[in-house]
């Protein structure tokens, strides 16, 4: 028997990002996900995870890709940088033992457990996020964190 009578309700109470198999752990049948979906009651975000409908672009752009805002995409998020009017494609986090997803457009995907689970559904840490910015893109790092630069709060 679950707990809540709709998706949104259900999803939003667990952070607003659920996989398949946690909706199924709560009460939902293979029967009603399937249904929620075709009638976008559900809202998929890649094969086995959905969201809440409110989730933020950037979010629901990385799960696209099938995990957590990471590197200077969860800087952003998190407010450590401007994205200063820069398109560019999300950088997300993946499990190493996770494969590529097809069709989901550019991203830059940084493989690593420890990194995938630092933070939340939403984004990796941002002592993680900062350590992989120092190696993927060192001129978007804070000022702070750069050689030479005065340590401060966003220091590791």
């Amino acid at each position: 028997m679950r707990e809540f009578f709709t998706f949104e309700d259900c999803i939003a109470h667990h952070g607003g990002i659920m996989s398949r198999a946690e909706l199924l752990r709560v009460g939902w049948t293979s029967h009603d996900v399937r249904i929620g979906v075709q009638y976008g009651w559900l809202h998929r975000l890649c094969r086995g995870w959905y969201g809440s409908v409110d989730l933020p672009a950037a979010v629901r752009a990385s799960w696209a890709h099938g995990g957590p805002l990471a590197c200077v995409s969860a800087l952003e998020y998190l407010g450590a940088i401007s994205s200063a009017g820069i398109e560019a494609p999300p950088h997300v986090c993946r499990p190493s033992r996770g494969h590529r997803l097809r069709y989901s457009g550019p991203a830059v995907v940084h493989w690593s457990d420890a990194d995938a689970n630092s933070g939340d559904r939403w984004c990796v840490s941002l002592e993680a996020a900062l350590r992989q910015a120092a190696l993927c893109a060192p001129e978007r790092m804070p000022e702070s964190t750069r050689p030479g630069g005065e340590p401060t709060q966003w220091s590791f």
